[in-house]
């Protein structure tokens, strides 16, 4: 059994499916830790039935910030250099622009050079409903 992400060649496959309200972000088989962490901290749920085999989900309390969470995941991950799909039925265009500019003044600023750490700064989530000045 594959996922989708392996049957669309990608990293991350971030959806929903047909008549089911759980978003989920299926990654390839045996995709890398720091991806599955990556996914943990980007607010999804992991799953694992079997040791090959792992998938997350987005906790259905989050209602409509379901897809500020997915976008915010979407551009997090490209950035990070992995390939990923996100349902355009997720899409939240603010908050990818809220998220792009984030990462982007990140990327910008001047800073103390300092140890990498293993986890990387991912910018918030702007709140349902609420309007940012870009």
């Amino acid at each position: 059994m594959g996922s989708l992400a392996d049957e669309e060649d990608t990293d991350v496959e971030i959806y929903r499916r047909y008549g089911d309200p759980t978003v989920y972000a299926d990654s390839r088989t045996n995709a890398d830790e720091k991806l599955l962490q990556l996914l943990d901290l980007l607010g999804f749920e992991r799953k694992s039935p079997m040791p090959m085999y792992t998938w997350h989900e987005l906790p259905q309390v989050l209602g409509e910030r379901e897809s500020l969470c997915a976008t915010r995941a979407w551009v997090v991950l490209a950035h990070l250099g992995y390939t990923v799909n996100l349902n355009p039925e997720l899409h939240c265009p603010q908050t990818e622009r809220v998220v792009r500019s984030a990462l982007d003044s990140r990327a910008t600023a001047p800073s103390e050079p300092h140890e990498h750490s293993a986890t990387p700064t991912i910018p918030a989530t702007p709140a349902a409903g609420q309007a940012r000045s870009l």
